[in-house]
């Protein structure tokens, strides 16, 4: 295993990129005739390849408020790619839409494909790709990792932070779950993460954020973000990237403090 890596300098870019084999639909009307996704990334500035992470952002907010984590993934060796989805970002103008959650995991398939095109360009690692949600884009991280119909193999590992239950067939995978959220979940019942991790069969880390509310630990600032940030990080160095001790010291990493409690399954 190779050794981790933390606080590498980030640059910040955005690239526009445009499904054009499908409309863009919001209650049976054509809002646009293609799903525009325009998408930021964020890349180590140093030379060389990282494993790519596509981010998935919840309802009635935009990939920018997320840009403190998405740096931060970014800084620990990973090309980060947050699209934003044309009917859950209010700043696309086109109304707000939850039933196009199964779109948007089709979208992100297309990130993708659209960016592994061209991978020296981006300084993406072949055939190392997880995604992370929040919210409603934690749905979509587990549809992508595990729906029937919607699942891409190319995705190795997943994270999902404050899903809603699964009500959709899933499929078999081997694709790790890394599965958290706050206790005291204001927004999404705390419930919902605890039929997700009965739901799915593993293998499956689970990370109650003890005390913690919906937005606040990912946007940044609480006592429980350092803990959010180091769980992702040492979840997807272990998965997906091969970096530091691996999965076997996974357990012992994710729990290490007293705001986590921890299940695993699988």
């Amino acid at each position: 295993m190779e050794p981790v890596l933390r606080n590498l300098a980030v640059t910040m870019s955005e690239v526009q990129l445009t499904d054009a084999s499908r409309k863009l639909v919001n209650n049976g009307v054509v809002l646009a005739p293609a799903r525009n996704l325009p998408t930021y990334l964020w890349s180590p500035t140093g030379a060389g390849e990282y494993p790519l992470v596509v981010f998935v952002h919840g309802y009635n907010i935009g990939p920018l408020q997320y840009q403190r984590f998405c740096s931060m993934l970014a800084s620990s060796g990973y090309v980060v790619a947050a699209p934003s989805f044309p009917l859950e970002d209010p700043s696309r103008g086109n109304g707000l839409n939850r039933t196009d959650l199964p779109n948007e995991a089709t979208d992100v398939s297309f990130v993708i494909t659209s960016l592994e095109s061209d991978a020296s360009q981006y300084k993406l690692e072949p055939s190392k790709i997880a995604v992370v949600g929040h919210s409603d884009g934690a749905d979509v991280a587990l549809e992508i990792g595990y729906e029937q119909g919607l699942a891409d193999p190319r995705v190795l590992a997943v994270v999902s932070d404050a899903p809603d239950p699964i009500t959709s067939p899933i499929i078999p995978s081997a694709a790790p779950l890394l599965l958290l959220q706050g206790t005291s979940d204001s927004i999404v019942p705390y419930s919902s993460s605890q039929s997700v991790f009965a739901e799915l069969p593993g293998p499956t880390y689970y990370v109650s954020l003890v005390g913690a509310d919906h937005l606040p630990p990912i946007a940044g600032g609480t006592q429980w973000t350092p803990v959010l940030d180091g769980s992702v990080a040492d979840f997807l160095d272990a998965t997906v990237a091969g970096r530091g001790p691996g999965r076997t010291a996974l357990v012992s990493e994710l729990g290490n403090s007293p705001l986590v409690h921890l299940e695993t399954k699988g």
